[in-house]
């Protein structure tokens, strides 16, 4: 900040003015006038010198401890995560140091990827699925049908909650919210898709199970 001083004084005695002195070291001219009349007054340079400002409420310790519990619980609100750290440090902070804390050290709240709620047996299945027909030609693909149901929520909404996680994360397990089919106050709906085109939608009464989905697949297909 010294050295910025003594450029502005420096281009100055060669006669530039404010504004090109500004322009040229990227400083406000207001700024550039301060350094020249403090210069004048006293000869002194150290206008430009950092401030101390107010220390940092958590020690580089405490922001440790915040990450690990973030990291053990990436769906903790910052109201949860200052609580941890009170009851582990006995420093109280407000849930706006959290939320800078974590901004700082690279988490920032996102909404939550959703992803099928599956165990480790319907992964293995998926992994030897995809293994299996990953080399099927187009003429095997055009004679496949795609079906699937969904819950369209009837009232109210499906909720919304907040993940703190690194950019690039949104796909990690820990960071998203597993969802399961069916439930009470929605509707269900079963669709279909091929290479032909997208069959018709057809509402479901009750919970879909192999019967159900072979006679919708008769009557519609």
């Amino acid at each position: 900040f010294v050295r910025k001083s003594l450029e502005i004084i420096s281009l100055r005695k060669k006669d530039e003015g404010y504004k090109k002195i500004s322009k040229a070291l990227h400083i406000s001219q207001n700024t550039v006038a301060k350094v020249i009349q403090t210069f004048k007054k006293d000869g002194s340079a150290t206008i430009l010198q950092r401030r101390p400002g107010r220390p940092r409420k958590l020690t580089s310790r405490q922001e440790r401890l915040l990450m690990r519990r973030v990291e053990e619980n990436h769906h903790a609100s910052s109201l949860q995560l200052a609580k941890a750290v009170e009851s582990q440090t006995g420093v109280t902070v407000s849930r706006d140091t959290i939320r800078r804390t974590l901004q700082r050290n690279g988490m920032h709240g996102y909404r939550p990827r959703r992803k099928p709620l599956l165990k480790p047996m319907h992964k293995k299945a998926r992994l030897e699925f995809a293994r299996a027909h990953a080399e099927k030609g187009e003429d095997y693909w055009d004679s496949i049908l795609w079906s699937d149901e969904t819950k369209i929520t009837v009232f109210g909404t499906n909720g919304f909650k907040t993940v703190w996680r690194r950019k690039g994360e949104d796909f990690k397990e820990k960071c998203m919210v597993p969802t399961v089919k069916h439930g009470g106050g929605s509707v269900l709906m079963w669709g279909c898709m091929s290479a032909a085109g997208v069959g018709e939608l057809h509402f479901i009464d009750g919970i879909m199970n192999s019967t159900i989905q072979h006679m919708v697949i008769y009557n519609r297909v």
